[in-house]
């Protein structure tokens, strides 16, 4: 990693830490719900599958490239939608915790805790951290607006043309972090996402099954 994305990935610790913060706590809110409403969680679980089913009917390589565009293009929009104040990659990540949960709670009751850890580990260690930074990165960018927004009634109470201050405040406050935000996804975020969908297509089934044949024998 080059020096400049190392520096670039310090400045959004705080930001990271708030959006893992989060993931965990609507993580464990989904483990509850499926502990008190085991009905639900089954019933989700089955409407979840519905609406996946049909990557399962694809080859391999399709199945990948799937995984990979779902996670990269939702990382990507909870990146750039960070703008609006944070709230986008606010909702995404809480929302995905939740559901995480919920799933997790009901496999866990049917399958065990180890055949959830081997389904989800393999890939989930690489996938989980990245569209955390996404997140993370679109926290920092809505709060980077934020006083953007406070500059901006500063300069226009102070008298300055209303539209020139808007354009400015954009250019010199907004676009610099976006920019740089969006070329760490690109050289970061995204190809690591695209290993995480290898490994989750073509090595995670692969765990699963030796699993399963330790557990049989």
């Amino acid at each position: 990693m080059k020096h400049k994305d190392r520096e670039y990935l310090y400045s959004l610790r705080k930001y990271i830490l708030i959006v893992t913060g989060l993931f965990i706590l609507s993580l464990i809110i989904g483990l509850m719900i499926s502990v008190i409403y085991p009905g639900f969680s089954e019933n989700y679980f089955e409407m979840f599958q519905q609406s996946v089913g049909w990557i399962t009917t694809l080859n391999p390589l399709a199945i990948m490239l799937v995984i990979f565009l779902n996670n990269a293009i939702k990382s990507l929009v909870a990146l750039v939608l960070g703008i609006g104040l944070g709230i986008i990659p606010f909702l995404f990540v809480a929302g995905n915790g939740i559901i995480l949960g919920i799933v997790i709670g009901f496999i866990s009751r049917q399958q065990g805790a180890l055949f959830v850890i081997a389904a989800l580990l393999p890939h989930g260690i690489i996938e989980i951290p990245m569209v955390l930074i996404s997140a993370g990165i679109g926290l920092k960018l809505g709060y980077v607006m934020y006083l953007s927004l406070i500059g901006m009634q500063t300069d226009i109470r102070q008298g300055k043309p209303y539209i020139k201050t808007i354009i400015t405040r954009l250019r010199t406050d907004i676009k610099p972090e976006l920019k740089q935000g969006f070329w760490f996804y690109i050289r970061w975020i995204a190809p690591l996402l695209f290993l995480a969908a290898i490994i989750e297509t073509f090595i995670t089934p692969v765990i699963v099954w030796l699993l399963r044949l330790w557990e049989f024998l």
